[in-house]
């Protein structure tokens, strides 16, 4: 049987400090010895200076595996072993007699590192530094424990060692073949390392001149030496990466007449940010010897050693795991391609991550200024106290005590008392229990960040974690938990030092949680934690359940008497007191002092206020009156007060207000905050707020130090809210909220936001498209930030029977108010207010129907503002964040036709006067989809989904698994498992993914998609889930439970059918013979439950790791299977829902096993429990996913489940799984082949309210609904018959008037641009095929299309092509070819005559020249075709020809072997020729007869830069005399421009693209134009694309190229949908360029002095299949792009192909084979990489993940104003069901100045952006950084 599970962490102990013991050594007279490190001369044995090379010191004992090598190198004169020895004793060999036997180095492997360096010996040298590095790497290299291993190294260097290990570092970064070892350096240590060099080096070295002769490793260290800067200069670039301590010594070397610092610490340390720095107190030979283990010096030393270790121990579980089989699965290099942070920016992002306010030094010093001096000690030298510091106690100690006794001060002091300790503190004071601070998320985030501050391997973690680019919910207490510290921070071995201190839990919301979700019970043993609240009995209940099953109780309590704190508040009294001056007498102050005791009752509170009171009494009479009049008890106190304002009526009206202000706020304000509050109730200005709020409010308030202003103590609170409303200062919840809410609305409408908008700084992300406004004067903006996040929860509070509230909220739906506000959400970088507002308004306005008719317009339109508000936020989060002010122009018009936004703010809304949007046409749907998007699997069925924090993943029955980001529903991974995926299970934060089929289980690594662990299987799985990180818990169908350890591969296998059940709640509780059907487990902090259900049993109920039957459950109904079941792993609601062949779907009580709900005729197939536990989901075998709300008691029991969402659908394929998103907010469905993402608006929900239960029923009837105003939830609407989806890349006519595309059908569809209506079907392929490729001619009038049967039409036209003559031209026509090929076609290319085609495909590549009976094939063989070109009507019906080539081939042409991946393109400069690019070789063709052009016997090598990330070409076949291996992985596609070709190329699947620019004079056919080349220069034929430093910055952010907007603007897809333009310098600065010619040949049948077609097509999923045919535009019109700024572009940009008005005087077109462009010489430009314009959008894909997208050009209507050319349109293919286009006009007039988010490690945003690593296709975050201003409208 398994041991039980640890969860707990050792504390990291450290060797106490000593003193260090200096002994008398024997002086030399010599300089020469104090760079020596030993005391005896050149001629010492090699046994006692050590051995050469690397040697191994200490090698872990099985089964113990290293983590780490540290290897010593020491430095000139020295030795392996004398340099680290104190004496000749082995015991002072210190790395090798005292590290091995520390236990926290026991798993490390420990080197050194000898070399010949005695400067001493009397020989001269050939060595230097660069030779010695040479030899240590090598020997890293070549040593066999290390180089069979994945362990990090660490190089510790003494004095020139220290060079040596630097070089050793820079040699390996810039050695390809060592990238290995480079990845594998994690840390260096330096010892009196000279970085600088040192005068006695250059002492030395002239006394070497005068003796032996020179040794250039002693030359090397001499200051200013040209070695040491080289070494230096390239260090800094690679020492980012890496953790770098600086030791220098502070002591001289004593020696004869020498006394000096050999290294002093100018030049013993680097200066990096990086870097640590310490003195040691010792001399230069002694900084690296130590004569006792309690040597400062060593455990100084030894503990930074151990700092490194630990920081690798923590990353270890992203290391290499391997299979049971013994085949290792390396996951990749250690290095993280994000750039190093420093400490400070690391803090930054922590800060921004974890949304740290940075407010808590205010409270704690507020308290401070209250302790006295000597008191609270009596409570830190209490034994509970002691025994919980040391940890010999109870790991919580909670302090309780009544209401202001002092327990906030003792609080104070204990963070004190652990300050200084050699340990962490971090604290969290609770204050204001509402939303807002004081909340369990904020406490948590505020912990965490904390803790970072101060623990560095925290720190290097969270910062991990942030740049994971999670979508986590910072509000939802269970996900932080789960995210920081489960899921990392408790990880971490540094845990075992931090404590943590709570003030005031009770003041926190929702600190129930800590005990009801077990949090508390699932702290590791070595965190302590400190906490106050007051004695409430739910507190003692769940501090006494903690320590259940423990044989150390997990928390103790400790309450306050007044006994404890009478000392205390007698100090205090004393002292405020004799501060005061009165009594004068000492007696007398003793006497009021006793008397003020007395009357206390323990109250530190009441004293302090009777105090303040006694500051305007200046008699003993006075003072004895106040201390009389004042009564004992606080809220009797208060109302005391109370009076003193009221009887002041001018200050009674400023003090309602303020009080009111200050009760209700949703989090505390500020000074400016309440001032303008009060301005905008009273219109009156505070003056002096500091002395005037506590004044005005007679000290019921103060103000912190972070100018905050509070009530002084939680009960003043209580004490305004209770009482009557006769009573002056009363605060009413609903009149004060309504109040407010009612003053922030119209605060908010007034303009502020405007304000906001046009007052902030021209450089930053908050700019955008927003329209400009002119804001009133003197706005006080100070309230801003508040009224935008917190008006909605006045809402919430308001009074629902207020007309005027509503018109208000009306109001600011109706104008653009609504916008500015989310527009300033979004810029806060969050986006919770949303949905939070959106929850608010929903509970307001199902309170609001009880007081407004039914059918009130105000009620309709705030509901379906609500809905909009819940899609925007949800649909457009990514673009959202990325650019706040997109919610203006571009996101309205991308909405729903009748969605309130689009109504009110969309394309067909604004009048002429304002600034128009995006205009869009084509939009699917004119009401929201719930259903986000569908992706189909064209092999396999769908067989599971699972969803974890990061990705969702989807299984198939051909053991395929996808992996998808929820945020852009992208496809990042693709991985095969070898069966049949039964299931998939996300590991904590997504760090692994199980994959289970019936016979294997694989681990993968999914964001590498590397599978890391493989074990087989002997029986069926039932579940599995994950025990932490490193361990699997896998339940089978044999009945036994397998426990797997992934780090050592070791398995623990035991059955349940062995263990002897004794259950007393069950009359039968044998274990069945028959094999279970069912399981599922549930992991919580105290043990993991599992779940086993049988045919025609009991659920039986085990604890999983104890294999102890707990009970059974059982319907009583009978049980004729069951098809589903899982726990609900909400803590508070301690449920199994259990769903049973007979539809019956019924809820057990774990705890009691007793039948809570049941539910008949669910039909449930498959079940899923959202995260928080509040949902259940549940896919019916008809198709339906429904959603149900638990719904509970106060006693915790399910009453029911209620309805909360169901898809309305037909009879459809069964559910086969579901999963919830982390956040609950979104599901996915997996059936037949088809998955479904879905973000029901039901699902954003606040709690049970009046208008949700409502709507949450899953089929109310037609009166409830109408009676509410609010619109049935819906789903996806499958009795819409869907078109079948765009196959095919778009095309269009050469007006671009008319979009042609292939359906999955076989049709082959025409759209207009004008409006995306489709015009009909031109032709038809067989039914069955899908149209994969479409050409048409630039006359209009030939259109060539090719199937995935291998079948190409081409069809002449009887007239050209136009929108108006669209309709004429459906099915009339001729197909002059019609015919069937070997191998799947991948492209068609026409030529710009029309009377040649070419067709490329696998095994297939033919020129064909129309009217004739000829087709040519490589090399210009003919084909003689007889047959198969008749021209025949559309209408008519013929079987298609197969070609075949008569007769054996000629040897040249049965040579070619095709690559798999080519691109096919016209040429850039000569109509005549085309060209084919494959893998790293370019062949030019001729039009004419196929005739290979190239004169290179090898093609033309394309010399296209490498980057250390790329994967080399494979090897190409010698055979192939045309193209290499066909299986290369790379994929290249290319888009033709005037006079060049841009490439967006992948050296492999998973590489980072890479975008070219091959220009048309390197495009020639030979190097030179003349016959007279070598055989040598024919084959040695390279071109190097141009240099484009936007393009190679931009290249890693496309995803696909588009086409052109101008003759050097290229337009493309980032990966994260957004469409971008690049400005191209070669292109501008291209002059006219004679067309290359060919030698001569005979005429073409027709002329070629006109442009190729017009319209670009691009695919952003197989850029290497059906997309590498691509055609230049030919006909853009004259049109400049925008500018953001003057100085971003200096240059004209537009070009026209007529020469027509608009072009610059300069520009002449593509005419008659020459290239006519800009002569402007190009002007510096400003750091601009590319322009960011508008997004599409993910459901625009179409079912093998792919955006087909063209630019078209002209057209579109007016574009604004003083522009008086249209700008190019955007086509998109609409999604995978529409079938349809979507137009885009107007979108190129959006733009914003943006550069790379990262390049070089180097941050390039003035905004402060940070880099983002993207997976393949990934796209998250953003990617760009914002620069030059705001996105704009052009004019």
């Amino acid at each position: 049987m398994d041991p039980p599970r640890t969860t707990s962490f050792g504390f990291l102990t450290r060797p106490a400090q000593g003193q260090r013991r200096f002994v008398a050594r024997t002086n030399t007279s010599s300089p020469l010895a104090l760079w020596s490190t030993s005391t005896t001369t050149a001629e010492s044995s090699s046994d006692e200076k050590g051995a050469l090379g690397l040697t191994t010191l200490h090698e872990p004992t099985p089964p113990s595996e290293p983590v780490a090598d540290i290897v010593f190198i020491h430095g000139l004169g020295g030795g392996s072993r004398k340099t680290w020895s104190f004496s000749s004793d082995p015991q002072h060999y210190w790395p090798q007699a005292w590290l091995p036997d520390d236990g926290d180095f026991s798993d490390v492997r420990i080197h050194t590192f000898g070399y010949k360096a005695d400067w001493a010996e009397r020989k001269q040298s050939v060595l230097d530094i660069h030779g010695f590095s040479q030899i240590l790497l090598g020997a890293l290299r070549n040593h066999p424990a290390i180089r069979q291993s994945r362990t990090r190294v660490i190089f510790v260097g003494h004095s020139m060692g220290g060079c040596i290990a630097k070089k050793t570092y820079i040699l390996a970064r810039q050695d390809p073949t060592a990238s290995d070892i480079a990845s594998r350096i994690h840390s260096m240590f330096f010892l009196g390392t000279p970085h600088r060099g040192s005068d006695l080096a250059a002492l030395l070295e002239n006394m070497l001149a005068l003796t032996w002769g020179k040794k250039p490793f002693v030359g090397d260290l001499t200051p200013n030496s040209s070695v040491l800067a080289a070494i230096n200069d390239s260090f800094r670039h690679y020492a980012p990466d890496l953790r770098l301590w600086s030791f220098y010594e502070t002591l001289p070397v004593r020696g004869g007449m020498m006394n000096r610092i050999v290294v002093d610490q100018h030049s013993a340390t680097l200066g990096y940010h990086n870097e640590e720095i310490a003195p040691m107190h010792a001399d230069h030979r002694q900084v690296c010897k130590f004569e006792t283990r309690s040597d400062p010096n060593y455990n100084m030393l030894r503990n930074a050693l151990l700092t490194a270790i630990d920081t690798i121990r923590s990353s270890l579980v992203l290391g290499t795991v391997h299979t049971m089989e013994g085949q290792p699965h390396d996951r990749g290099g250690f290095s993280d391609p994000r750039p190093k942070l420093s400490p400070a920016e690391a803090l930054t992002l922590l800060r921004a991550f974890l949304g740290s306010r940075d407010l808590l030094e205010g409270d704690l010093f507020t308290l401070q200024i209250l302790k006295q001096p000597g008191s609270c000690e009596w409570f830190t030298n209490r034994p509970e106290f002691q025994d919980w510091k040391s940890g010999k106690g109870a790991g919580i100690l909670w302090l309780m005590g009544r209401p202001a006794t002092g327990k906030s001060v003792i609080c104070c002091h204990v963070i004190e008392q652990l300050t200084p300790l050699d340990s962490f503190c971090s604290y969290f004071i609770c204050k204001h229990s509402k939303t807002g601070d004081s909340t369990i998320s904020e406490c948590f985030r505020s912990l965490a960040f904390q803790m970072a501050v101060q623990d560095d391997m925290v720190r290097d973690a969270l910062v991990q974690l942030a740049n994971d680019e999670l979508s986590w919910d910072k509000n939802d207490d269970s996900s932080v938990w789960r995210r920081l510290f489960v899921g990392c921070i408790f990880k971490l071995p540094s845990v075992a030092r931090h404590f943590w201190v709570l003030d005031g839990v009770d003041e926190c919301a929702g600190y129930s949680a800590l005990f009801t979700k077990r949090f508390l019970a699932a702290m590791p043993d070595g965190l302590r934690l400190f906490a106050t609240s007051r004695g409430l009995e739910e507190i003692e209940r769940g501090l006494s359940g903690l320590g259940v099953g423990r044989e150390v109780k997990k928390a103790s309590i400790y309450t306050l008497s007044d006994s404890d704190t009478l000392h205390d508040m007698k100090l205090f009294v004393a002292s405020k007191l004799e501060e005061l001056g009165r009594p004068e007498s000492l007696q007398d102050r003793e006497d009021m002092c006793e008397k003020m005791l007395a009357k206390s009752r323990g109250s530190f509170l009441w004293v302090r206020l009777v105090l303040q009171q006694f500051e305007d009494a200046w008699t003993e009479e006075a003072m004895e009156a106040v201390l009389e009049e004042i009564p004992p008890d606080l809220f009797d106190l208060y109302s005391h007060m109370a009076q003193s304002i009221l009887s002041n009526g001018r200050k009674a009206t400023l003090a309602r207000s303020i009080i009111s202000w200050i009760a209700l706020s949703t989090r505390p304000l500020t000074m400016d905050e309440l001032r303008c509050a009060v301005k905008l109730e009273m219109g009156q200005t505070l003056q002096n707020l500091a002395r005037a709020i506590p004044d005005i409010c007679a000290q019921l308030v103060y103000i912190d130090k972070n100018a905050r202003v509070h009530f002084i103590h939680e009960t003043v609170r209580e004490f305004l809210l209770q009482q009557r409303h006769d009573f002056a200062l009363a605060v009413d919840k609903k009149e004060g909220h309504t109040t407010i809410a009612s003053i922030l609305l119209k605060y908010i409408c007034s303009g502020v936001l405007k304000s906001q908008h046009t007052g902030q700084s021209s450089i930053g992300r908050t700019g955008g498209f927003a329209r400009p406004a002119v804001a009133p004067a003197a706005l006080d903006l100070s309230l801003l930030a508040y009224a935008v996040e917190f008006f909605s929860e006045h809402i919430f509070g308001a009074t629902s029977a207020d007309d005027c509230l509503m018109g208000m909220l009306c109001g600011f739906f109706r104008t653009t108010t609504v916008l500015e506000w989310i527009d300033k959400v979004a810029a806060n970088n969050h986006l919770t207010a949303i949905p939070r507002t959106s929850m608010n308004l929903r509970e307001y306005l199902g309170r609001r129907t009880k007081y407004a008719p039914p059918a009130d317009p105000s009620i309709q339109m705030v509901d379906k503002w609500i809905t909009d508000l819940i899609r925007v936020a949800a649909k457009f989060r990514a673009q959202l964040l990325t650019c706040p002010s997109s919610i203006h122009c571009l996101i309205p018009p991308l909405c729903p036709t009748d969605s309130p936004i689009s109504r009110t703010f969309g394309q067909n809304s604004r009048p002429s006067s304002r600034l128009s949007t995006l205009r869009v046409q084509g939009l699917a749907s004119s009401s929201w989809d719930d259903c986000l998007i569908r992706i189909d699997f064209r092999k396999g069925q769908t067989t599971t989904v699972s969803h974890g924090d990061r990705f969702f993943a989807i299984g198939l029955s051909n053991g395929g698994i996808s992996l998808y980001t929820p945020a852009s529903m992208q496809c990042v991974n693709r991985m095969l498992h070898p069966e049949r995926v039964k299931i998939l299970e996300f590991g904590p934060e997504d760090v692994f993914l199980a994959s289970c089929g019936a016979k294997r289980l694989v681990v993968w690594e999914p964001k590498a998609g590397a599978m890391i662990y493989s074990f087989p299987i002997q029986s069926p799985p039932l579940c599995l889930t994950f025990l932490g990180v490193d361990e699997l818990l896998c339940a089978f169908q044999s009945s036994e439970l397998t426990k797997l350890t992934l780090g050592s591969g070791e398995h623990q296998t035991i059955s349940w059918r062995e263990v002897d059940c004794n259950v007393h709640q069950a009359d039968d509780c044998g274990i069945p013979a028959q094999p279970p059907s069912r399981a599922t487990f549930l992991v919580t902090a105290d043990h993991v439950l599992m779940a086993v259900g049988y045919r025609g049993h009991p659920v039986m109920i085990w604890n999983a790791l104890e294999l102890r039957l707990l009970g059974v459950c059982d319907v009583k109904t009978g049980n004729n299977g069951i098809t589903d079941m899982v726990f609900n792993v909400n803590p508070e609601i301690p449920v199994l829902t259990v769903s049973y062949q007979d539809g019956t779907l019924a809820v057990f009580d774990y705890t009691t096993m007793g039948l809570q709900v049941r539910r008949p005729h669910a039909c449930a197939y498959t079940l899923a429990c959202s995260a928080d536990g509040q949902s259940l989901l549940a896919g019916t075998n008809q198709g339906a996913v429904e959603v149900f709300e638990f719904e509970v008691t106060h006693t915790g029991v399910v009453a029911a489940l209620t309805p909360l969402y169901c898809t309305n659908h037909v009879l459809d394929s069964t559910i086969r799984g579901v999963a919830f998103s982390g956040d609950g907010l979104r599901f996915v469905d997996v059936r037949s082949q088809q998955a479904r993402v879905w973000a029901p608006a039901a699902l954003v929900r606040r709690g049970m309210s009046e208008l949700e239960s409502s709507v949450g029923k899953s089929e109310p009837d037609a009166h409830t609904w109408s009676s509410l105003g609010v619109p049935k939830p819906t789903g996806m609407l499958t009795t819409v018959l869907e078109d079948p989806e765009i196959t095919s890349p778009l095309v269009s006519t050469a007006d671009g008037s008319v979009i042609i595309a292939g359906r999955s059908n076989g049709d082959v569809v025409l759209f207009a641009k004008s409006d995306a209506r489709p015009k009909g079907v031109l032709y038809q392929h067989r039914r069955g095929t899908k149209v994969v490729c479409v050409a048409i001619s630039s006359s209009g009038k030939v259109v060539a299309s090719a199937d995935d049967s291998a079948r190409v039409l081409l069809v002449q036209l009887d007239q050209p092509l136009t929108e108006s003559s669209a309709s004429q031209q459906l099915r009339k026509g001729n197909v002059i070819l019609d015919s069937r090929f070997d191998g799947a076609i991948s492209g068609i290319l026409l030529n710009k005559a029309a009377d040649k085609i070419l067709i490329t495909g696998r095994y297939t590549d033919q020129l064909w020249e129309i009217g004739t009976a000829r087709a040519f094939s490589p090399g210009g063989q003919v084909v003689a075709v007889t047959t198969g070109l008749a021209a025949t009507s559309l209408s008519g019906a013929q079987t298609p020809h197969r070609p075949a080539l008569p007769g054996p081939l000629s040897p040249a042409v049965e040579a070619i072997d095709w690559p798999s991946s080519r691109s096919i393109f016209q040429h850039p400069g000569n109509l005549e020729w085309f060209v084919i690019f494959a893998d790293d070789r370019a062949r030019i063709f001729s039009w004419l007869d196929f005739t290979d052009l190239t004169e290179s016997t090898d093609g033309i090598a394309l010399e296209r830069p490498v980057q250390e990330t790329d994967s080399p070409l494979e090897t190409r076949n010698p055979n192939n005399h045309l193209f290499g291996t066909p299986n290369s992985r790379s994929t290249s596609t290319c888009v033709t421009g005037p006079g060049y070709a841009v490439e967006l190329f992948r050296p492999s699947p998973t590489s980072s693209p890479r975008v070219y620019l091959w220009t048309n004079s390197s495009l020639v056919p030979s190097s030179s134009h003349s016959s007279q080349t070598t055989t040598t220069q024919k084959a040695r034929r390279s071109i190097s694309p141009a240099n484009e430093p936007n393009l190679t910055a931009i290249s890693p952010n496309v995803l696909s190229i588009v086409g052109f907007s101008s003759q050097s603007t290229l337009l493309f897809l980032d990966v994260n949908l957004w469409l971008c333009s690049v400005d191209l310098q070669t292109a501008a600065a291209t002059t006219t360029t004679p067309t290359p010619r060919a030698p001569p040949r005979p005429p073409l049948t027709s002329s070629s002095s006109a442009p190729p077609p017009a319209s670009i097509s691009s695919s952003s999923g197989s850029l290497g299949s059906g997309s590498g045919n691509r055609n230049r535009p030919n006909n853009y019109p004259n049109w400049t792009p925008p500018r953001p700024s003057a100085s971003a572009s200096r240059r004209s940009s537009a070009w026209s192909a007529t020469g027509g008005a608009g072009a610059p005087s300069s520009a002449k077109g593509y005419n008659g084979g020459q290239v006519v462009v800009a002569q402007e010489v190009l002007q510096t430009y400003e750091q601009v990489h590319a322009r960011r314009h508008f997004f599409a959008l993910s459901e625009w894909r179409n079912s093998a993940g792919e955006m087909r997208c063209a630019v078209v050009g002209g057209g579109g209507g007016n574009t604004g104003v003083g522009n008086s050319v249209p700008s190019p349109s955007l086509v998109f293919a609409n999604g995978q069901h529409h079938g349809g286009v979507v137009v885009i006009n107007g979108g190129l007039e959006f733009s914003e100045n943006v550069v790379v988010a990262s390049i070089g490690g180097t941050s390039t945003s003035s905004g402060g952006g940070r880099g983002v690593s993207l997976s393949s296709g990934g796209g998250q975050g953003d990617i760009w950084a914002v620069v030059g201003g705001s996105m704009h409208r052009r004019g």
